[in-house]
């Protein structure tokens, strides 16, 4: 309390010696940051006039000074940074801007060596397994975010083909529904039906976060296998980015993000839109016709996203932001088993969100995170083809006289959605050793499905409207001891979920049954991190945490997945015991290698199956799965040009289920590995980079080169070591170039996938492409 009056005290007198001297003095502002992280450095010291006057910048990074003298003298110092300075001539009465970008250094202090600390390290160190990739993985060969996230320790990426093809992510053998998906803590939700985490331009992303087997209390909701957030970047007062990116198979990318502050009225405007349109047109082979090498000729993906944003930080709250952002998306559909040439998916959305923040929420120690997300979708699939044709071109009539494709019926969807999500965030700190948090998180959906063309085929209605809503509340407790040595994050969470549909049980009765449910569940987990020495650390965790089923799996999509009434939440025990060790070297660079080790034991898990109605799905519970695995991870900068890393992972789920459903059978998938899951996988790459290669200052050249490596693994249960339902290794290599010249203004990269153009299949028999280029130009101004 003493403390907060005399930080009173001291500015209320600076603001009274600069109103005294307002028609004396410059002032001088701007930004400051990080210069290996491109993050916002808060409490740095500024100081002018030999230190007579002087002010720190605030959470973002930002700062402002006036000063008397026309020769202006100003020092940047920040502990584990490099000390800047700043001269120059500067009239009466003029406001400039000044940005700073301070390098990281390294400082000894009585043998004890202190290295500046950003975020980045903070998330690494923190007691939660988490996994974070920063610009180096971000600004490399890769794409889109799942491309990054493939190259991670314990995570993998199946995809069904090309660029916008449907994708599932998987951390250490969980995967789909159960991985929370967030934009800067923010949950997307439902909000995937239309807009992916793909759709995010790398160029815009600060970092990367994967947390494993632990979702954080501040996202809330109910992810069970982990999360993945993206932390999108913080801008100057005024930004610009740009690109462009021309590939294989007349692939195009092209986005752009335009941020405009006005630092006087603390109000920041910015605009953005991407596009993305491919052919997917690559040589793909049918295994499943006798190897016969065909091109694909419907796969066509075309998206177009634009939004906008607005941001306060002068309005009572430290943060107050509204965004809003348009999606369109038209995807044509490839036949595998059959030469699909009209049907496609197609959607198109609307979303907006409000942000409000605040470190001082009417007591010194409250902290206000709070989130209100609406969206309205409408999307379907348009299947109303009169001929299908096989591979040699023949044409035959469709299996139902209204016409259809893939299946027995035809779809013409126009289906509806509206989801509402909030969360409500808010931290008390009561000393330095003991916090607390409370979380709530709720999230509703309405669908409203309505597909004339495929009920008239059917005969009968077979989708209805539904509705569910969940509400998780999260209290979390956070200790830490013996000098930071030691930390430690409790969290108890209350799931409660309600949900009113109606059923069709079967596919031979037209009278739907009412469903209302109302279910409530209790889980928690437990982190702890002990520093053995300054760069060694062990950590821990455990938990018993629920997953409660999503929307899309309780009620269904409203086209081809039915609702699923009886469907119970996934409950899963877990351990995770794992080690890191960090050492920075003054010569070269940061040393890093983690080790860790993970259990579970998922019960009642969910997966998607065929239902009784033809051409429909449903998902429904399985059973148990117990996993175990390992995985090593090493990032190194070898040489101040040189950086390296490599991680590995095995990963064993099997099924554990000692007797067939309701029966006295005994399961012969028992012990038995849980198929389409890999479960040997490993990374590595190298990067080259020079500054002023080719003696032009202020450029800077990389060269990049990753590998991927998959080992073979089967997609349905093995029963005998002879059968063939396998997915073949996966070997893969991708190289790239990228130059920037005039301090990174302008780059230009060029990015080879599949370097040695090697046959890879994913998700059953879906081949992905061979050997792809493209090329990327990037303007930058800020």
């Amino acid at each position: 309390m003493n403390h907060t009056k005399s930080r009173v005290r001291l500015t209320s007198f600076l603001l009274l010696v600069c109103t005294t001297l307002s028609a004396q003095t410059a002032v001088i502002y701007g930004k400051i940051t990080q210069a290996d992280t491109q993050m916002p450095l808060a409490d740095v010291a500024v100081s002018a006039d030999n230190g007579r006057t002087g002010t720190s910048s605030d959470k973002e990074g930002n700062y402002r000074i006036a000063v008397k003298s026309n020769r202006v003298n100003l020092t940047f110092h920040c502990v584990g940074c490099k000390t800047e300075t700043f001269k120059a001539t500067i009239a009466q009465g003029v406001e400039f801007q000044h940005d700073v970008v301070m390098s990281s250094t390294t400082v000894k202090l009585n043998e004890v060596t202190v290295v500046g600390r950003n975020e980045v390290r903070r998330m690494r160190e923190s007691a939660m397994p988490v996994s974070v990739m920063t610009f180096k993985e971000l600004q490399g060969t890769a794409s889109s975010i799942d491309e990054v996230l493939a190259r991670s320790a314990g995570i993998t990426v199946r995809s069904t083909g090309g660029v916008g093809s449907a994708s599932r992510l998987s951390v250490r053998g969980l995967e789909g529904k159960r991985l929370g998906l967030f934009v800067d803590e923010t949950s997307m939700g439902q909000l995937t039906n239309f807009v992916t985490l793909n759709d995010i331009p790398t160029d815009m992303i600060e970092r990367i976060e994967v947390y494993k087997g632990i979702v954080p209390y501040k996202f809330g909701g109910s992810a069970l296998g982990g999360a993945v957030n993206v932390v999108t970047k913080e801008y100057p007062p005024m930004y610009l980015d740009a690109s462009y990116e021309c590939g294989s198979f007349n692939t195009h990318r092209a986005n752009a993000v335009l941020k405009r502050t006005n630092q006087r009225l603390g109000l920041q405007f910015g605009v953005g839109g991407l596009f993305t349109y491919s052919d997917n047109s690559y040589l793909m082979t049918l295994h499943n016709l006798d190897g016969r090498r065909v091109r694909r000729n419907h796969d066509a993906y075309r998206k177009a996203v634009f939004g906008g944003s607005l941001k306060a930080t002068k309005w009572w709250f430290d943060e107050l932001k509204l965004e809003a952002l348009y999606s369109n998306t038209r995807q044509e559909i490839q036949g595998i088993d059959t030469d699909i040439r009209e049907a496609f998916n197609h959607s198109s959305g609307f979303a907006t969100e409000l942000t409000l923040k605040r470190e001082q929420f009417f007591a010194d120690a409250l902290a206000l995170d709070f989130n209100l997300a609406y969206s309205y979708a409408g999307y379907g699939l348009s299947d109303k083809a009169m001929k299908r044709y096989d591979w040699d071109g023949t044409a035959y009539p469709p299996t139902s006289p209204y016409g259809g494709e893939q299946g027995a019926y035809p779809a013409d969807g126009h289906n509806r959605s509206h989801d509402l999500i909030s969360k409500l965030n808010l931290n008390y700190t009561l000393d330095a050793h003991h916090s607390f948090n409370l979380n709530v998180y709720e999230a509703y959906t309405r669908l409203l499905p309505k597909d004339e063309l495929m009920e008239k085929a059917l005969g009968f209605k077979a989708n209805f409207n539904s509705r569910m809503n969940s509400v998780t509340t999260g209290l979390s407790y956070d200790l830490m001891l013996f000098d930071n040595r030691f930390q430690s994050a409790f969290i108890v969470k209350d799931y409660f979920f309600t949900s009113k549909t109606r059923y069709l049980p079967n596919f031979y009765m037209s009278n739907a049954e009412n469903i209302n449910l109302h279910r409530h569940y209790i889980g928690w987990n437990e982190s702890m991190r002990y520093r053995l020495t300054h760069h060694l650390m062990v950590k821990a965790s455990f938990s018993s945490e629920v997953r409660t089923p999503t929307s899309e799996e309780l009620i269904g999509n409203g086209y081809s997945v039915l609702a699923s009434t009886h469907l119970q939440p996934e409950r899963v025990k877990s351990i995770n015991l794992g080690t890191l060790y960090r050492r920075f070297h003054e010569q070269n660079g940061l040393l890093e290698a983690e080790l860790n080790l993970f259990y579970s034991r998922l019960k009642d898990m969910i997966r998607y199956a065929p239902d009784v109605v033809p051409a429909f799905y449903h998902y429904t519970n399985f059973g148990e799965v117990r996993t175990y695995g390992i995985e090593v991870d090493v990032k190194y900068d070898i040489l101040p040009w040189l950086y390296a890393y490599a991680n590995c992972t095995y990963q064993d789920l099997r099924d554990v289920r000692r007797w067939m459903p309701e029966s006295n059978v005994e399961n012969p998938t028992y012990n038995k590995r849980i198929p389409n899951i890999p479960y040997l996988l490993g990374n590595g790459g190298v990067e080259y980079h020079r500054e002023n290669l080719f003696g032009a200052k202020g450029s800077n050249t990389r060269l990049l080169l990753d590998v991927s490596y998959i080992h073979q693994y089967f997609y349905d249960f093995e029963m005998s070591v002879n059968q063939d339902r396998k997915i073949p290794t996966s070997f893969t290599l991708d190289a790239g170039l990228e130059h920037s010249m005039m301090n990174n203004r302008w780059t230009f990269s060029l990015k080879v996938k599949n370097l040695t153009n090697r046959d890879v299949v994913s998700e059953l028999n879906r081949p992905l492409p061979g050997r792809s280029f493209a090329i990327k130009v990037r303007y930058l101004l800020k």
